[in-house]
Order: C-alpha cells, then structure tokens, then sequence
C-alpha cells in the first residue's frame, strides 16, 4: 500500500532533474548522454507531461555545462543536428519539440578551450539555472 501511494504521488509530478537511468525516478524522463560521433557529444533530457518545454530546456543545457564543467572545458557549443555540426552552425539556445506530448530536448554538443559568439560560457550557465536545478532535484 505505500508503494502505491508512493508511486501515486511520484506520478503527479513534474520530472525532476536527474538521470534517465535512475531506477526510482528514471521512468518520469531525466537526462541522458553518450559519446560521438567523434568529438561530439549527445546530450538529451526528456520530461512526463507535467513539465513545461521551457524547464527541459533549461535542464539540457544545464546538463551539457555540467559535463563540460567535468572535463574542465570552460565553454562549449550545441547543435541540433549532426549536419548543423558539420558545417558549424550551432544554436544560441536549447530547443525542445513535444513528442507524445511529453517535451523531449536533444543536442549535439562540442566541448570549447575558447570563447566566441557561438558557445556558452560553462561556468555562467551552471551558476545561471543552478536555482532552478537544485530545486527541482529536491522533488
């Protein structure tokens, strides 16, 4: 019976921020990544029907400074595709599509020594949405 309401509550929710691969919470949506091609790396984060496309933007790209803070690279870019990688055309900010109703966030992200207009400044985007991360993680 409390694995019932536990589960009951859980479900109501909106989806937190951790990983898709957490056993308790990893059905809700959470954010996922893996390596290539080549430098790349693929960074997603998907959310139930409770939470807005906004929050999973945030999420993303809190998630891609959160790994690029991890090999000590102080800037880094994403793309929304491996083409707009290919021929250097990043994005200025995460987009993310409902997908069976539920928002779904997906990017191709490259890990950056120096900065330019394209990247994003590691450190500026943790301390950014850090508030609006932990908070969520807490849920």
């Amino acid at each position: 019976m409390a694995a019932t309401l536990a589960v009951s509550l859980l479900a109501g929710c909106a989806t937190g921020y951790h990983s898709a691969s957490n056993p308790l919470l990893g059905w809700t949506g959470g954010f996922w990544d893996s390596k290539g091609p080549g430098e790349l790396v693929l960074v997603g984060f998907g959310g139930n029907g409770y939470i807005t496309q906004d929050k999973v933007a945030v999420y993303l790209l809190y998630r891609c400074a959160e790994l690029a803070q991890e090999q000590g690279k102080p800037h880094f870019r994403i793309y929304d595709s491996l083409l707009s990688a290919i021929i250097d055309r990043p994005l200025d900010r995460a987009f993310v599509s409902p997908v069976t109703g539920k928002p779904l966030g997906q990017v191709y992200m490259l890990y950056e020594d120096n900065p330019s207009s394209a990247t994003f400044e590691t450190a500026k985007v943790l301390v950014q949405y850090e508030s609006q991360v932990k908070g969520a993680q807490a849920q």
